[in-house]
């Protein structure tokens, strides 16, 4: 009779400017069998670039080099299964543009070594690890735009300038500028101000092209 495979090893990557947050992590996981962490960086740039071999990616949520973070969740998701977001708070903006730009968890940053072990195991099988306050927070529908703020919103928030967007539409620049300050108005009155409107597209299905 054969003996029983064990199961095999999870390899985990770690994305966090603290230095310290890898052995912080490491020592976490000490008593863990099935979960190593294989590789660090400073950088969603740097990851990449170094191309390491990993099932799974923490994400630092704050990086400070100032990138998106739901914008570095939909750049590693093209190189790595699954990304789990670390953060020290529960901002429902970001967990849900970070949800909804593919990571696979958002996990509060504490010192409970189960719970982080269960949520690296729970997204690389494929499931999203999310606790139940947190999973309110992504069901929160985002405020209604009109056709029209759907299309202003992404065209500028894909990169287009003020008058690219007002050509685009065959609108005037002060036309875009009313509707962004609309969507800035519809967001603040849900008590979530934003301070870059771009970064609102992951909140939206992209809009059919404007006829």
């Amino acid at each position: 009779m054969s003996e029983a495979s064990e199961p095999s090893m999870i390899r985990a990557a770690v994305i966090d400017n603290d230095k310290l947050v890898p052995a912080g992590l490491r020592a976490l996981l000490a008593d863990t069998t099935d979960i190593t962490i294989t590789h660090t960086a400073t950088t969603v740039t740097d990851y990449l670039a170094a191309r390491p071999a990993a099932d799974v990616v923490l994400l630092d949520l704050q990086l400070e080099d100032g990138t998106d973070p739901a914008a570095n969740v939909a750049a590693l998701r093209s190189s790595v299964p699954a990304v789990l977001v670390l953060s020290v708070h529960g901002d429902r903006r970001h967990v849900r543009t970070t949800i909804r730009a593919g990571a696979s968890g958002y996990l509060i940053k504490d010192d409970d070594a189960d719970k982080l072990a269960d949520a690296i195991r729970t997204v690389h099988t494929g499931h999203l690890a999310l606790t139940t306050e947190l999973m309110t927070l992504i069901n929160d529908d985002p405020p209604e735009l009109s056709p029209q703020e759907l299309h202003v919103l992404y065209l500028y928030g894909t990169g287009s300038t003020l008058a690219a967007t007002a050509r685009r539409l065959n609108i005037a620049i002060p036309t875009v500028r009313s509707y962004l300050d609309r969507i800035r108005a519809k967001w603040a009155s849900m008590d979530e101000p934003v301070d870059d409107i771009r970064t609102l597209i992951h909140e939206y299905p992209h809009p059919n092209p404007p006829t």
